[in-house]
């Protein structure tokens, strides 16, 4: 799925790295278009590296053969999800409600934080995990 940010806004209307027809031509039914704030933008790049490449990376050097599930939740636990990441909550089929721990909705400021907390983790603890490619975010 591409991603198309806004390069240029010129007599009040965005601009994009191709044109808007090439855009929308790549539309299907039943898809929909998000638009996303600067902010809101900043905060999806991140949440795609946690979810695109620190956790595949890690369930994939897993000598314990862990799944990104237990991952995820290994990563919160350790990486000060608790004060950074927001609580979400669920109501199981039993009707109990349980809790966890989301990157959705947390602002730029707070996944930073986590991510540097990740960071610094991985080296603490030999994970091996990149931080994010300034350049690969330009294309």
């Amino acid at each position: 799925m591409p991603t198309y940010p806004v390069k240029e806004i010129i007599d009040d209307q965005p601009t994009f790295e191709k044109p808007l027809s090439e855009i929308l031509s790549e539309c299907k039914r039943g898809g929909a278009i998000k638009v996303l704030t600067p902010l809101e933008y900043v905060t999806d790049r991140q949440r795609r590296w946690y979810k695109g490449v620190c956790l595949p990376h890690l369930v994939k050097h897993d000598e314990n053969r862990e799944s990104a599930a237990w991952w995820d939740r290994e990563i919160k636990t350790l990486c000060d999800g608790l004060n950074l990441l927001k609580p979400e909550y669920l109501c199981m089929a039993n009707g109990e409600i349980i809790s966890r721990l989301t990157t959705k909705g947390v602002g730029k400021r707070n996944m930073s934080a986590f991510i540097e907390e990740i960071l610094a983790k991985s080296v603490e603890l030999s994970w091996g995990i990149s931080p994010p490619d300034a350049d690969l975010r330009k294309k």
